[in-house]
């Protein structure tokens, strides 16, 4: 059984300044919205520091603060017109979590996805939910690319944020040229004519994603292997780039 304290002034202030980067970095906290990242969050073993919920709250809502009650995460209740104003999603979930950040890890023997300067939250996330369908939980945030904890980018990833490895650096070209000297990194492009089911899979690759309306940075193709086009059937410009990623990753995992 739950016990929910009332929300402090001081805690409303924080949990709404975490919408922006330098309070997320200064804090090292993130915020976790919604009732589906939050039981996420439970099966993650990740303890949060604390829960803020909407007065009277659901079934579904009552059952996870069962949960983190467990744990002696302390829970704090506000009016739903003070529980609205906190976090920068334009529906507001009725349950929110402030969680320590994750520590930034990767594995330098298994593939990686790479993002350099994709700055819309939404698809960052998307990428990082697609990336772990496909069994790639390796993935490099360069060249200012969104921050993962940014809410949007969490919203997105519908909680594969809990379960992957990933790093960010200012300099990816250098990054990837010193930590991958045995792999073969591709990068998507609109400037090849190499066709993407034309590439051999090789055991160690990296896949790199650019920007979506510039590419991939000068800096980082000089390092690549070698680019890829998806071939496409219409006048349209180009593809989201969350959707190239999964067309890409379907195709370098599916053997």
């Amino acid at each position: 059984m739950y016990y929910a304290m009332p929300l402090t002034q001081r805690l409303r202030k924080n949990v709404k300044s975490l919408s922006h980067k330098n309070f997320r970095d200064d804090n090292s906290i993130f915020l976790v919205e919604g009732e589906k990242l939050c039981s996420e969050l439970i099966k993650s073993n990740i303890v949060p520091e604390c829960v803020v919920i909407k007065d009277m709250p659901s079934l579904e809502v009552i059952n996870l603060l069962d949960q983190f009650a467990e744990k002696a995460v302390p829970i704090y209740t506000t009016p739903k017109h003070v529980f609205d104003q906190m976090t920068d999603a334009k529906t507001p979930q009725n349950i929110v979590a402030v969680v320590h950040k994750i520590p930034m890890n990767i594995d330098y023997t298994q593939p990686f996805v790479a993002l350099d300067n994709i700055q819309d939250p939404g698809n960052v996330g998307t990428i990082v939910r697609t990336a772990e369908w496909f069994g790639i939980k390796q993935i490099i945030l360069g060249n200012n690319s969104a921050d993962i904890f940014n809410p949007k980018v969490v919203r997105s990833t519908m909680g594969s944020v809990f379960r992957i490895n990933f790093f960010e650096t200012d300099n990816l070209s250098e990054f990837l040229k010193k930590n991958y000297k045995k792999f073969k990194i591709f990068g998507a492009s609109l400037k090849t004519d190499s066709k993407l089911d034309s590439i051999k899979v090789p055991k160690n690759f990296g896949l790199v994603f650019g920007n979506e309306s510039r590419g991939i940075s000068p800096e980082v193709s000089s390092i690549l292997t070698s680019e890829f086009i998806i071939e496409g059937f219409s006048e349209t410009e180009s593809l989201n780039v969350a959707v190239s990623v999964g067309i890409a990753l379907y195709h370098f995992t599916k053997k």
